[in-house]
């Protein structure tokens, strides 16, 4: 990620009248219960409320975001709320994931392919990756954004996953967005 996308991010969170959404992703709070408490990776965790929400029910949480400011409000939440969660400013595109860390990986709204091998390599064996972003349908869309190189070819996505567990799949239009969701499960 450039050092344009960076300032984008730092500008967006440090902005006078932003206020942080503290509500976790419906779909995550949707699926927890069917997940294994363990250690999460939270990626493009931005202002933290899907970590500190991971936190509160006994996952050791570490969020990782290419903005500071936005990592401010993740640890700003997370002592709001009596939870810790470790903080990773890092560019996801550059940043070792480990490897055979992690019980679960969350990724909300930050579509890049190319973090999927990171992604199963971070994982231990039987641990779930979470992920929801927008598909291509939402280029058709009237409201929202257009950019299709931000959005999910849904065949694509299962493809990238292909000999994981498919818990979870979904490819439709919910609360006005077109949107892809999966919770795949890496082969033991």
């Amino acid at each position: 990620m450039s050092e344009a996308e960076r300032a984008k991010w730092e500008a967006r969170y440090g902005a006078e009248d932003y206020a942080p959404d503290q509500e976790p992703v419906p779909f995550l709070c949707e699926r927890v219960d069917t997940l294994p408490v363990g250690r999460a990776l939270c990626l493009a965790a931005g202002s933290g409320r899907n970590a500190v929400f991971l936190a509160e029910r006994g996952f050791v949480v570490t969020a990782v975001d290419i903005s500071a400011r936005g990592l401010a409000w993740c640890r700003e939440l997370a002592e709001r709320r009596g939870v810790e969660v470790t903080t990773v400013e890092a560019d996801l595109l550059s940043w070792d994931f480990g490897e055979g860390e992690y019980d679960l990986v969350t990724d909300f709204y930050y579509y890049e392919q190319a973090l999927f091998p990171a992604i199963g390599r971070a994982l231990k064996p039987g641990g779930h990756f979470v992920f929801q972003t927008f598909s291509v349908d939402q280029a058709l869309r009237s409201t929202g954004p257009r950019n299709r190189a931000f959005m999910v070819e849904p065949h694509g996505l299962l493809a990238a996953f292909a000999g994981w567990r498919i818990r979870y799949f979904e490819d439709g239009v919910v609360e006005d967005q077109a949107v892809v969701r999966i919770v795949a499960q890496k082969p033991t």
